[in-house]
């Protein structure tokens, strides 16, 4: 069930007017039958008997850590962690270890091999296990109460509108909002739906069509010959086709749920206003970012091991190299993870280390960087130095998205190789980039969109919220807006059997 299709819209308005007829305590009940019809309908039975493990067996951690009374908190914590990632990792990653095993296995000259396995990937089991393994560590750490309720928990774990692509949420965020009653708020209702079109506008009218050049560019790279700009475009593409998709997906899922009065962790804030690596990622995927700041990098931070390597590289390399080496070595390890988070492949293993390199980079090389610019007498403050960190950082996440979407490592590492190969500006003013699968009209409509983005970017970035200025105008002025948008999708939106708007980038995450 596409959250473009008919089919998901009117599930969204029979869940919305049951919701709202129930009496109010009963309200969490209906988006719990919402939240099971749609994932059965979505992923059947296979995928739907994983979330239910998930599910009963986070529950009862949570019971069993919580009233716990002969020290054994830690092995159920560590016991539910390891089976509902094992699970994760053997449905996610299990393919890609057995393709390797087997490239092993001929290299060593052996050719009888097992059949592999076939391994199903239930939707959503990234966000939920995620969730829910959050959920357990915090129970674990008595910042949080138990959830004494099986339902109401079945509920934070497979909450409808965020199943497919999350955000990823914490208990103590969303089941009291469950729990509370919810009024019909036409204030609330007008924002949802604008917010609603938005991510319509983004998905159907920028990604799309961005999606077109960069398949072109990626399927045809050595074929076509592709060179110089023509690779910077793709990487350009992607990049802006990835948070349009992405983002676009996240408006949707937050339109929906602001109706429900149910408020959702953002997960995007303007993301290519960045100004370094490290700030690129507290505006990008926000939640899986805060994730694993607090089960991966505090951890491992706060460890006696990393005490003890803390006191001796002090002793060795000074009060400011000793302090900030364990960080820096923690950040290193977590955007290995991260990489490792986006799917099962070497290309995501690579990403992982570049961006790694970089966000590791930021605070090992904080004082540095900070002498440097005293040095050269810049002016932080200035609008030159803040557009060129923006315009350098940019480059660097281009890079990036380079490697994440290759074919394969090598691949990516010639398409970089190859945009430092020639400097063939003159694709802009031939018709090159019209033979990369858009016609000029096409090219025109993308491009306006992509100035549309920026332009409501940079106006939410001064803290203006269009959607909520937008919900308290006059009734003349709101319908007019709402036509306007519905048109705009309607006319302008890519649909065709040659694209693929039923599913979203990150629901592959």
């Amino acid at each position: 069930m596409s959250l473009f299709s008919v089919f998901f819209l009117i599930f969204v308005i029979i869940t919305m007017a049951l919701y709202f007829i129930v009496p109010r305590t009963k309200q969490w009940l209906i988006l719990l039958i919402a939240s099971y019809v749609f994932y059965y309908l979505e992923d059947g039975l296979s995928g739907f008997v994983f979330i239910i493990i998930t599910t009963v067996t986070s529950y009862l951690a949570g019971i069993l850590i919580e009233r716990d009374k002969k020290g054994f908190r830690k092995a159920i914590m560590l016991s539910c962690i390891l089976l509902n990632f094992g699970i994760l990792a053997i449905l996610k990653y299990g393919g890609f270890v057995f393709d390797n095993v087997i490239s092993i296995f001929h290299l060593l000259g052996i050719d009888t091999v097992p059949e592999k396995p076939l391994f199903i990937l239930p939707l959503g089991i990234s966000f939920y296990t995620f969730q829910t393994m959050g959920y357990v560590i915090d129970v674990y750490r008595d910042a949080e109460k138990a959830e004494n309720n099986l339902l109401k928990f079945a509920l934070f774990t497979s909450y409808f509108p965020q199943i497919i692509q999350g955000p990823i949420g914490r208990h103590e965020d969303l089941t009291p909002q469950f729990e509370e009653v919810h009024r019909w708020d036409s204030i609330r209702f007008r924002e949802g739906v604008l917010r609603i079109f938005w991510g319509f506008f983004k998905k159907m009218i920028l990604a799309e069509r961005a999606g077109v050049i960069v398949n072109e560019i990626y399927s045809n790279f050595e074929g076509e010959g592709y060179r110089g700009f023509i690779i910077l475009i793709a990487g350009l593409l992607y990049g802006l086709q990835v948070y349009a998709d992405f983002s676009g997906g996240m408006d949707i899922v937050f339109g929906v749920s602001d109706i429900f009065g149910i408020k959702l962790n953002e997960n995007f804030r303007q993301p290519y206003f960045a100004k370094s690596v490290s700030e690129f990622w507290q505006r990008w995927h926000i939640t899986l970012g805060a994730w694993m700041k607090n089960y991966v990098f505090y951890p491992i931070c706060l460890s006696e091991g990393a005490a003890k390597l803390q006191r001796r590289a002090r002793a060795k390399f000074g009060v400011y190299y000793g302090r900030v080496i364990i960080p820096t070595l923690a950040s290193f390890f977590t955007f290995i993870l991260v990489g490792i988070w986006h799917g099962a492949d070497w290309k995501y293993v690579a990403y992982g280390i570049y961006m790694a390199i970089f966000v590791s980079s930021d605070t090992f090389c904080e004082k540095l960087y900070g002498d440097l610019r005293e040095r050269f007498r810049i002016d932080k403050e200035s609008l030159s130095w803040k557009t060129f960190q923006i315009l350098r950082t940019t480059f660097i996440i281009l890079i990036g998205r380079l490697i994440s979407r290759g074919n394969n490592v090598s691949d990516a590492f010639a398409m970089i190789k190859a945009m430092f190969s020639s400097f063939n500006l003159w694709v802009f003013s031939n018709d090159s980039l019209l033979s990369l699968g858009l016609d000029e009209k096409d090219m025109d409509v993308m491009l306006l969109a992509i100035v549309i983005l920026f332009m409501v970017d940079y106006i939410n970035e001064k803290g203006t919220r269009i959607r909520t200025v937008i919900a308290k105008k006059a009734l003349p002025f709101r319908w007019a807006v709402y036509y306007l948008a519905i048109a705009v999708i309607l006319i302008f939106g890519v649909y065709g059997a040659e694209y693929n708007a039923s599913s979203f980038i990150y629901q592959n995450f």
